[in-house]
């Protein structure tokens, strides 16, 4: 794998994740705060730009194998026209806040990304 996939496929898996659990809104948000600060561009301007995205990505379908592909052909592009925006692609698969996170009391939870394969859960 090239060195430039190994950064976008794990990005656009952490993008098209934080999308189906936290909603848009919030992943945009996120996303455009980091790319204004390290752009300079106004942050309603990249949000006006990653709302455009996320309608283009909605319009070909919800498969999550299409929309990874589709961010990780997105933020190829835009890491080709602003190199300096590799730092941020690369660090979205780590960014802590574009995940669920839970605190307090829990009793029973569960939390899964990537399952495969026969699952139980409680006593056989």
């Amino acid at each position: 794998m090239d060195p430039m996939t190994s950064v976008l496929l794990p990005s656009a898996q952490s993008l098209v994740t934080a999308i189906l659990t936290d909603g848009w809104t919030h992943v945009r948000d996120v996303l455009a705060r980091r790319w204004s600060r390290q752009t300079g561009e106004a942050q309603a301007d990249v949000e006006r730009r990653l709302d455009t995205a996320h309608h283009q990505a909605a319009g070909i379908g919800d498969d999550e194998a299409v929309q990874r592909a589709y961010w990780a052909g997105y933020f190829a592009a835009v890491v080709a026209e602003r190199p300096t925006l590799l730092d941020v692609v690369r660090e979205l698969p780590d960014m802590p806040d574009l995940h669920n996170t839970n605190s307090g009391t829990v009793t029973n939870l569960i939390q899964a990304r990537d399952v495969h394969g026969n699952i139980s859960f409680g006593p056989q």
